[in-house]
């Protein structure tokens, strides 16, 4: 299935720079970056399966996915643009109130924080205040963007992962041999993990609708290219599992 994602990917890295877009409008620079940002993360999987290096390969697929979610609520609704200005504007409170407490990792800023901190405050009240909607977290973007199922069914799995959880360490490096009652210490498994094809597939399929959900924010009259391409790596997706 790396196979469908490369192509996914050679098809995006060929269309990308046809696209048009004004640099001024916030909507389409946010869309069109975190597009980029997605077909980046695809290929640092494709990179990362290809060379059998699994660890981490999932929490970027994690990554992908929260990506993902953003360009869908765009599509759906171009005042998302104040959600992912919420974001930016909470984390950057967040990391001068730390760098203010004395965090050392965050030392080079403190000494903005008295100025910034009451700014980022009275901008964060103006923009919640102007908002149709309550800001959301992480679920209710899934839910934002119609897609419950992965967040309950995909998205744990996922965390699980990046978290390096107990069963995703077990599962990393330890193999267990019933018969001879062993168990085998892994590090860097080079073995084939063909559990990595759903994701894959998954990955291949969600990078083509994402360049058809970019093309419907530019109006760009490809989109039913990148429907086409989708479309077709689900029909090989179920010919190869039927």
């Amino acid at each position: 299935m790396i196979v469908l994602l490369n192509k996914a990917i050679e098809f995006s890295n060929e269309n990308i720079t046809k696209f048009q877009f004004s640099t001024r409008n916030k909507y389409q620079s946010y869309s069109v970056g975190i597009y980029c940002s997605i077909l980046e993360l695809s290929q640092s999987l494709s990179t990362l399966i290809e060379n059998k290096n699994y660890t981490g390969s999932l929490s970027i697929y994690r990554t992908f996915l929260e990506n993902y979610v953003d360009l869908k609520n765009l599509k759906n609704a171009p005042q998302y643009t104040d959600q992912l200005d919420h974001d930016n504007l909470s984390n950057l409170k967040k990391e001068l109130a730390s760098a203010k407490s004395g965090n050392p990792f965050l030392k080079s800023i403190a000494k903005y924080a008295d100025t910034k901190i009451p700014e980022l405050t009275t901008d964060i009240k103006a923009l919640k205040s102007s908002m149709l909607v309550k800001p959301l977290r992480i679920q209710g973007k899934f839910e934002s963007a119609n897609m419950q199922d992965e967040y309950f069914g995909l998205y744990p799995k996922l965390c699980s992962d990046a978290h390096c959880s107990v069963s995703a360490i077990l599962d990393r490096h330890f193999s267990l041999d019933i018969e001879k009652d062993t168990v085998e210490v892994i590090v860097n498994s080079k073995d084939s993990r063909d559990d990595f094809d759903y994701y894959l597939c998954n990955m291949a399929h969600q990078l083509m609708d994402a360049g058809a959900l970019l093309c419907d924010i530019l109006e760009d009259s490809r989109v039913n290219i990148y429907l086409s391409e989708r479309d077709l790596i689900q029909k090989n997706v179920v010919e190869k599992h039927t």
